[in-house]
C-alpha cells in the first residue's frame, strides 16, 4: 500500500523543520529514566517505589502519630524525592517536545487516507 502526501506536505518533511538527531537525544532522555525505573535485581521493584513507600511511613508517624523525631527525614527524603521526579519530568519533558515537534509536521493528507497514485 502507497500512502500518498503531497508535494507542500513532503516539503514539510526537512531537515530545516525536524533535526532527527533529536530523536537520538529522547532516546538518552528516557535511558536515563530507566535508572530510576527499572527493577532492580531478583525482580526488586524500583528504589524510586520502596522510596515513596517509606516516605509514606514517615509522613504516617510524623502527621498521623506525632513523630517528631521523624520529621527531619520525612522532609530531607521528600525533597531528595522531589529532586529526582523533577529531574524525571525534564527528561520526559523533552521526549514530548521532540515528538510533538515531529507530529506538528503529520501531513493532513494522512488523517485523509492519503491521496490516489504514485509518485
Amino acid at each position: 500500500m502507497v500512502t500518498r502526501i503531497t508535494d507542500e506536505e513532503w516539503d514539510k518533511l526537512s531537515p530545516e523543520n525536524f533535526e532527527t538527531h533529536s530523536l537520538l537525544r529522547a532516546v538518552d532522555a528516557v535511558d536515563e529514566l530507566r535508572a530510576d525505573l527499572n527493577d532492580g535485581g531478583y525482580a526488586t521493584p524500583p528504589q524510586l517505589r520502596t522510596d515513596l513507600l517509606k516516605l509514606h511511613q514517615l509522613a504516617m508517624a510524623v502527621i498521623n502519630e506525632g513523630a517528631r523525631s521523624q520529621v527531619a527525614y520525612l522532609f530531607e527524603l521528600a525533597s531528595d524525592l522531589d529532586e529526582q521526579v523533577s529531574h524525571m519530568m525534564t527528561n520526559l519533558e523533552e521526549v514530548q517536545a521532540t515528538l510533538s515537534q515531529l507530529t506538528a509536521l503529520y501531513p493532513d493528507s494522512l488523517c485523509y487516507g492519503g491521496l490516489d497514485g504514485d509518485k
